[in-house]
């Protein structure tokens, strides 16, 4: 019986390589560039990822793209040529080490990096390309331990407005729209500035880490979604879309689910905190995380499924968190509901709760 996902996977492959040797024979073969990622330090480690490829032939403006613009630049995110076997030296906080890109591009590196102060650090990308030297700035944060609390969120339809279930109005979203076009979801960015805080000035801010299913391809943008609607900055974990191509997190094993293995992945990072997940209903965050509060009771502080129908039954003053249920999911209809219900968790203050408000207010 023929494996079409295998199949798939290498005819992808010698698409690859034809268009990579075709390039470089004809001289158009473009600059190669290193794309940093988001990553983040475990016990001395820096866990370092990056993508090695031919410069993408679209580029971001302030205040955004005309349309059509925005259409080229996000279907050229899907026929970027990536660059394997390249060398790239990897440094952060004086410590070097060297690695070459995989066949996707992707580097992937541990640094030892020892004892540093919380909070975030630069990465050095170099490598050579063709006689000329090649440099990126990456980052990498290390959780302050005194924030006691981290937060582990979705992405799709949880804080960034794409109708997964919608069709062709999902398609068109991502198609048409570049950063400054893609909404979030109404009151999402202040609740999360809140959550970051807490309720006590006097704490270092929560790190946020954003885990979706989406393609790596699409990181640019969405970091820059990040920073345009002034999201906490947080690691992001993405997925390698290839027809055949699992998924392997950065010690090499291949995950079968790559939400739940990025979840336990970051559980284990930092076993001495406690998390809130924050997911939709549009998908299986329902169930994944329901796995979660079941293993890992004194861990998980809270999971929270916002209802992409907007339907869920309103909580009424007199509810308690107390009140819900060891191990059950918390349903919220909206943003003003989730803060209400973070304040009354001790996660938000009262500010929080307006700044919510205010910011939905504005956009009737």
């Amino acid at each position: 019986m023929v494996d079409w996902l295998r199949f798939g996977a290498d005819m992808e492959d010698l698409a690859t390589q034809t268009l990579r040797t075709g390039k470089q024979v004809t001289g158009l073969l473009g600059p190669t560039v290193i794309q940093p990622y988001r990553g983040f330090v475990e016990n001395g480690i820096a866990n370092v990822r990056a993508r090695v490829m031919e410069q993408p032939v679209f580029d971001s403006e302030p205040g955004g793209l005309r349309i059509d613009a925005t259409l080229a630049a996000n279907l050229l995110r899907w026929i970027v040529l990536d660059m394997a076997g390249v060398e790239v030296s990897v440094t952060v906080c004086g410590k070097t080490v060297t690695v070459n890109s995989d066949a996707d591009g992707f580097v992937i590196a541990k640094v030892p990096v020892g004892d540093i102060e919380p909070g975030w650090h630069e990465v050095q990308f170099s490598a050579m390309d063709r006689g000329r030297e090649v440099t990126a700035t990456g980052r990498v944060v290390l959780p302050d331990p005194a924030s006691r609390i981290g937060f582990i969120t979705d992405i799709d339809d949880t804080i960034l407005s794409t109708g997964m279930t919608e069709g062709l109005k999902a398609l068109r979203r991502t198609l048409l729209r570049d950063a400054y076009g893609r909404k979030p979801i109404p009151g999402t960015p202040s609740l999360y500035r809140g959550l970051a805080r807490g309720t006590d000035t006097s704490r270092p801010e929560s790190t946020f880490f954003y885990v979706s299913s989406g393609p790596w391809n699409l990181y640019s943008m969405l970091a820059q979604f990040l920073g345009v609607r002034g999201f906490p900055r947080g690691p992001l974990f993405l997925t390698d879309w290839r027809p055949g191509s699992p998924t392997s997190d950065e010690d090499g094993k291949v995950e079968s689910n790559h939400k739940r293995a990025r979840i336990r992945r970051i559980l284990d990072a930092y076993p001495d905190m406690s998390f809130v997940l924050i997911g939709d209903n549009g998908e299986r965050d329902p169930v994944i995380y329901q796995e979660f509060l079941e293993s890992d009771p004194d861990r998980i502080q809270a999971a929270i499924i916002r209802d992409v129908s907007g339907s869920a039954t309103d909580i009424d003053d007199d509810f308690a968190p107390e009140d819900l249920l060891p191990g059950s999911l918390i349903t919220v209809r909206d943003s003003i509901q989730l803060a209400k219900l973070a304040q009354r968790m001790g996660l938000v203050d009262e500010l929080t709760v307006e700044e919510v408000m205010t910011e939905i207010d504005a956009r009737l």
